[in-house]
């Protein structure tokens, strides 16, 4: 009985907790290829870029739900440019607000850019990045994963103009 009860409640565990993963980790996703579209239609043209942005911050949190992004994690959005052809640079980075304690993977404003393997911007070029950073617990403890942190990234083109300017 003992051995009945430890199987099905592993199994019972595991049904629930990993499809339970699975959905952060395409929530995560979604949300990143989101933002990083959205943020690229932004048209400077028409100004109040920071609050767009801002906004956009608030539909991540909205597309993580039931999963609280605002405390549990952060969003972090790049542009990325390469103004004389010779270097990639980081022209700018917005962190969504928040306590949770998130670096960007790619790198800090003014440095350079650390892009995956074949993602190369030409000179001229901009590319805006989104980072996604959320912290998963597990509901029933450390039996089936132990708590981590979830990354995940998507670039993208801007539409109108290169957003290059740091956002007003």
């Amino acid at each position: 009985m003992a051995l009945f009860l430890l199987f099905f409640s592993t199994l019972f565990l595991g049904t629930f907790e990993v499809p339970r993963y699975l959905l952060i980790g395409q929530k995560m996703e979604r949300a990143s290829a989101s933002m990083a579209d959205l943020v690229a239609q932004i048209d400077p043209a028409l100004g109040n870029e920071q609050a767009k942005i801002d906004d956009l911050f608030q539909a991540a949190y909205g597309l993580m739900e039931p999963y609280d992004l605002s405390t549990n994690g952060r969003v972090i959005i790049t542009s990325l440019s390469n103004p004389t052809g010779t270097a990639e640079k980081i022209a700018w980075q917005v962190i969504s607000p928040g306590d949770f304690p998130a670096q960007s993977k790619i790198g800090e404003t003014g440095g350079t850019p650390t892009l995956p393997g074949g993602l190369v911007i030409r000179e001229g070029e901009n590319i805006i990045a989104a980072e996604i950073i959320f912290k998963y617990e597990p509901l029933f403890g450390n039996i089936i994963y132990d708590e981590q942190t979830l990354y995940t990234q998507s670039f993208t083109r801007p539409r109108f103009t290169n957003l290059t300017d740091t956002p007003d």
